[in-house]
């Protein structure tokens, strides 16, 4: 291929991973994140007097663990795109 062509498809897929690398990085802070907020709100479970408090706080854990499923879905659709993205970037490189 000439050089016109495949510099800005280049550029532009390199562009692509970076912006999905950096995606990543924040899907790993948030998973971080949420799953410190499990851990304290599992400490609180034990010391929580009443039956609704834990009722609620199981319920909050739950939808933590959720969104956690969701972040590693996210993470690995990501990775694969990522892939792809760089194994064409090298096929135009060579």
């Amino acid at each position: 291929m000439a050089i016109n062509f495949t510099r800005p498809v280049l550029d532009r897929l390199n562009q692509e991973i970076a912006e999905m690398e950096s995606r990543i990085a924040a899907l790993q802070k948030k998973t971080k994140s949420t799953r410190s907020k499990i851990t304290q709100l599992e400490k609180d479970c034990k010391l929580s007097p009443s039956p609704s408090a834990l009722s609620s706080k199981m319920t909050r854990i739950t939808k933590h663990q959720a969104e956690l499923k969701k972040i590693s879905r996210q993470q690995t659709e990501l990775s694969k795109e990522i892939n792809k993205k760089k194994t064409m970037r090298a096929t135009l490189q060579s």
